[in-house]
């Protein structure tokens, strides 16, 4: 190619829209000509010029060809879109000022966000997905009937605890094939027999269900909603309507069209669009990521995100928070401002015929229904975990039991990482005794490999795990009790550092080497039949620095409350209660943000995926958004799809700066 075709073809890039919106081809000739003349060309560009150039950029992918009389031509999605790019908002300039001498090269640091005016910003996960067939485009021929898909587990596990002695029998061949040299099939084969012998939970229909058939649907694109295309979309139509504006008033008379005006889809992201070819080809290419609110079922769901997506093994956190029952109060609310919901009151009756139908369809066998459709979607998000992944089933002391069971048996036993507790409020009323807290059953797809960061909470004197904190030294030295007022807040604290008295001796028999005397203000003092945690080096450091304290004949460690100023959270979690002045509570049962928000940073880095197959009023999805994280969520109540939609549309964030702003989402938060 030469020079003069590149110069062409660069032009006729130059006049195509950076928000990726179609020109006409008759149009765009126009336009193209009339550039080439003021930019002095000779000969004049003609139109085999223009065409010659217009395929040259569509044959490297630059550009992209549209429908409409004449055709139309567009820049294609992977161009570069400034008005997209992620970046914090650049402080104003302070006044000019003499020029200081010239410093050494630093290394560059994000850039602080403007303290002004709020700033809207949105980032974007570089993770491609299956394109999902758009409502309108589909058809039985574009995307024909899938049979369906047939999932089968073990039925050997199950709401009554039963043992077969008959197993049992098989024990001692097992052993002894399994002390053998056995090849790796013939020892999984009898690893497999060995748990047949535990005992296992059985209920109504496990038995002679042994597989389970799902249909194979195709998820469909109804709606797609972007915050900063909203406001580039309307941002350009301002400024069109303002140039129309200065263009009709210096006219004689009429409104003139301003040629670049175009009006696209308000809630579309142009950069998700592909060639109308491969919108038509579903489920084949690859795009952008987007985050997914899906009305439907969740076993149907999960299963188009195996089947049609081939989505196993990506997820790396499920949340799911189920019925906690089977009584209709638990299952439906049919009213956002209503949160009390009897059983058997037509007052409380849901206006979703269909959902009543699904409520006793669901659950016609009792508990025997209610088991096995948790089984059914458990298996699924098993399929669904990467290896590192972990699930969260929130549930109520009436079923806690059932789940753990089923846990064990689609997880295995010795994948189960903790059984958290919450607090979900602070009394109830009743004739028994009240129950305040709920469960969160925690598993790992596999536990050796699960993904785990410690989250911590800041010491708060007097507070949990910070009781031992009950001393203050003064700065000339003293020690001296803190009041029952200073530890409850009702008085501000005296100057100085709060510290406990911490054990200085271990368990551990003294051994070579050992102190076992040692001299602190002309006193000794020995570990009694253990040893000290340090050695004489360690003990003669903590001296120079003021950090032992005689208590009778021991000596105690000197540990300050702002040495280490958070623990670690354990598995009681005592402060996710909702309450009138935290978050509104707006369903019958609500986790609150905070729960899930510390099962997502535990479990997961910054653009890692989260699924909740139980949406809600959409907190798992929100808090994932907040985060970084990417989110896939749905829900068979429109109730719920509209209020979790309304709550996303309408949320603010606050800005976190990216660690590393080269590697993007993955790369964490400062």
């Amino acid at each position: 190619m030469n020079n003069e075709q590149q110069q062409l073809q660069t032009l006729l890039l130059s006049l195509l829209p950076a928000d990726h919106s179609t020109v006409g081809n008759i149009t765009l000739l126009d336009q193209f000509l009339a550039a080439a003349q003021q930019a002095g060309r000779q000969p004049p560009a003609t139109e085999d010029d223009f065409k010659t150039a217009r395929e040259a950029l569509v044959a490297a992918g630059l550009a992209v060809k549209g429908k409409g009389r004449g055709g139309a031509t567009a820049r294609a999605t992977g161009a570069q879109r400034p008005d997209f790019a992620l970046g914090a908002p650049t402080p104003p300039a302070p006044a000019a000022t003499p020029k200081p001498p010239k410093a050494a090269k630093a290394k560059p640091t994000p850039t602080q966000p403007d303290t002004g005016d709020a700033q809207v910003l949105a980032y974007r996960h570089p993770d491609r997905r299956k394109n999902n067939p758009e409502v309108g485009l589909v058809n039985t021929e574009s995307d024909p009937e899938q049979p369906k898909t047939a999932w089968a587990y073990d039925p050997h596990l199950d709401p009554a605890l039963q043992f077969d002695s008959a197993r049992a029998q098989a024990d001692a061949l097992i052993a002894d094939a399994l002390a053998g040299n056995d090849p790796a099939a013939m020892r999984h084969a009898l690893q497999t027999l060995q748990r047949m012998g535990a005992p296992y939970l059985q209920w109504t229909g496990k038995a002679e269900r042994t597989a389970f058939e799902v249909d194979t649907v195709s998820l469909h694109v109804h709606e797609r909603i972007d915050a900063m295309s909203i406001l580039s979309s309307v941002g350009k139509r301002q400024n069109a309507s303002n140039s129309i504006a200065a263009s009709a008033s210096g006219a004689k008379a009429g409104v003139q069209k301003h040629p670049n005006f175009y009006q696209p889809g308000l809630f579309e992201a142009p950069f998700e669009n592909v060639p109308l070819r491969s919108a038509l080809d579903f489920y084949k290419h690859d795009r952008g990521w987007a985050n997914r609110l899906v009305a439907g079922d969740s076993l149907l769901v999960m299963n188009s995100l195996l089947q049609k997506e081939g989505m196993a093994g990506q997820v790396q956190m499920i949340y799911i928070d189920p019925p906690y029952g089977i009584k209709y109060g638990s299952n439906f609310q049919p009213f956002v401002g209503k949160r009390d919901v009897k059983d058997r009151a037509d007052a409380d009756l849901t206006q979703e015929p269909e959902m009543i139908k699904a409520f006793r369809d669901t659950w016609e066998l009792g508990i025997h229904s209610y088991l096995t459709y948790l089984r059914d979607r458990l298996l699924l998000a098993r399929e669904l975990l990467s290896e590192s992944g972990s699930v969260f089933v929130q549930i109520s002391d009436e079923n806690l039991h059932h789940v753990r069971e089923l846990c064990d048996e689609v997880f295995g036993s010795n994948n189960c990482l903790a059984t958290i507790v919450l607090e979900k409020t602070s009394s109830a009323s009743g004739n028994d005794l009240a129950g305040i807290t709920d469960y969160l059953v925690w598993y790992g797809k596999d536990k050796s490999q699960a993904k785990f960061n410690a989250i911590f909470r800041s010491k708060v004197l007097g507070g949990e795990g910070v009781t031992q904190y009950t001393n203050l030294r003064e700065p000339s030295g003293k020690f001296v009790r803190l009041t029952t007022n200073e530890l409850a807040g009702t008085d501000s604290l005296r100057p100085g550092n709060v510290f406990a008295a911490d054990n200085l001796t271990s368990q551990r028999p003294p051994q070579g080497g050992d102190v076992v005397d040692f001299k602190y203000l002309g006193k000794s003092f020995t570990p009694g039949k253990g040893t000290f945690k340090t050695e004489a080096t360690g003990l003669r450091r903590l001296s120079f620095a003021g950090r032992l304290r005689p208590i009778g004949d021991s000596l105690m460690y000197v540990r300050y409350l702002d040495d280490f100023a958070v623990s670690p959270i354990a598995n009681y979690w005592a402060d996710t209660k909702l309450t009138g002045f935290s978050e509104d509570k707006v369903y019958v049962v609500q986790t609150a943000l905070k729960a899930i928000e510390r099962c997502i940073l535990m479990t997961t880095d910054p653009g890692d995926l989260v699924l909740d197959p139980t949406c809600g009023s959409g907190t798992t999805a929100y808090v994932a958004e907040k985060w970084g994280r990417r989110w896939i969520t749905c829900d068979t109540s429109r109730v719920a799809i509209t209020l979790a939609k309304q709550r996303l549309m309408t949320a603010s964030f606050d800005y976190f700066a990216l660690r590393y702003p080269n590697e993007g989402l993955r790369g964490g938060f400062i």
